[in-house]
């Protein structure tokens, strides 16, 4: 009963230590989901890179910045990608827009 307790928690370990995703650098096209993409109903960034649209989350909230909104820019985001009812998201630690 021991080692199948041991067993159990070992593997949920490990699990858990594999599903915490790494901080990687994307690099892409920002813009607004909403005045750019018609593809939201409220304005919030994106980043589109190469065929793949990610969402932008900073701080706990979807990002939304005025200046994506009336065009697009080159942008680097650092940030950990996250798959949500079936959107991908780039929960960002850092964002330089160009």
């Amino acid at each position: 009963m021991k080692t199948l307790l041991i067993t159990l928690i070992g593997a949920a370990l490990s699990f858990t230590l594999s599903a915490q995703a790494e901080e990687k650098t994307f690099e892409g096209e920002m813009s607004c989901a909403k005045c750019n993409l018609g593809t939201a109903e409220a304005c919030e960034d994106t980043l589109k890179v190469g065929e793949t649209l990610y969402l932008l989350e900073e701080g706990g909230k979807r990002r939304t910045s005025e200046h994506v909104c009336s065009g697009s820019a080159k942008a680097k985001v650092t940030g950990k990608m996250e798959t949500r009812d079936g959107k991908k998201f780039i929960v960002a630690s850092k964002i330089e827009v160009e």
